[in-house]
């Protein structure tokens, strides 16, 4: 019993003594985040025109806030002037028209919010058409797994670069391959999903976005951040710097990236 007595009134001591930790996170001010894109879909002849605004946030903070009320235009090289509207206060900005479709061309974003002004320019970069798609079946780790190829043939008199991206309501989460020509110039290359979630049936969109040279860069370094399992000796992960800037002040300028790139589209359904 006065095992038990003491054993009582040591935990009643321990759990009354504790006393409450406040860790201070280095949260940074707030910074706008940006996700503009125009995709000029060749096989359906169609366009995505998007500009997507929220608010940088906490590290535990699973939410992040849309940035309302911006003002977000596209101008081209002659100085056409495309306007975008906000859908709704989601932050969600869709270019009220067509812009049009020109290779090589440079395209400026301009976005003003809560009195900043930010710019960036990109230009339209052509890709080569998924012409094959081949299906196997591969043991992984003792898991049948599918394994699809998206096959294409690189340009031999440029420089090309590309991301492929594979989409499916059966993957947790879009899978990507990063392209550059260094090794396949003029030559078939090819984009690659293995996954052990696909069964018989089911539909992957596989598409291939043409890239600039900093759009690769970003790129693969995204996708290298968000693909790394991680260890003892991993890096930690940095904010990437995409090519979006304050007009004023570098220290301002903001998270994300400006994309215009024609996309070859396939729709594949699993054998």
């Amino acid at each position: 019993m006065k095992k038990q007595l003491s054993f009582l009134f040591a935990l009643f001591l321990l759990i009354n003594c504790e006393d409450p930790i406040d860790i201070e996170l280095n949260d940074d001010d707030e910074k706008l985040v940006v996700e503009a894109y125009i995709n000029w879909i060749k096989e359906r002849k169609q366009t995505e025109q998007v500009v997507n605004l929220r608010l940088s946030s906490p590290y535990f903070d699973v939410h992040s806030k849309p940035a309302n009320g911006a003002v977000v235009t596209i101008e081209d090289d002659e100085g056409q002037v495309y306007r975008f509207a906000e859908q709704q206060n989601t932050g969600r900005y869709l270019a009220q028209d067509t812009i049009p479709y020109t290779f090589d061309q440079s395209f400026t974003l301009k976005i003003q919010y809560r009195d900043e002004r930010y710019s960036a320019s990109e230009s339209l970069k052509s890709v080569s058409s998924i012409v094959q798609i081949d299906q196997d079946e591969i043991d992984f780790f003792g898991s049948a797994s599918v394994e699809l190829e998206a096959h294409c043939f690189d340009p031999g008199e440029e420089r090309n670069f590309s991301y492929f991206e594979f989409i499916s309501e059966k993957l947790s989460a879009p899978e990507y391959n990063v392209y550059r020509d260094d090794f396949s110039n003029g030559n078939e290359y090819y984009g690659f999903l293995l996954s052990s979630d696909l069964e018989s049936g089911d539909q992957v969109r596989i598409r291939q976005y043409g890239l600039s040279n900093i759009g690769y860069n970003f790129w693969y370094l995204l996708i290298l951040q968000n693909t790394q399992q991680g260890g003892p000796f991993q890096t930690t992960p940095v904010n990437i710097i995409g090519n979006i800037v304050h007009e004023n002040n570098t220290d301002l300028n903001p998270f994300g990236f400006f994309r215009i790139s024609e996309v070859s589209e396939q729709i594949y359904t699993i054998n």
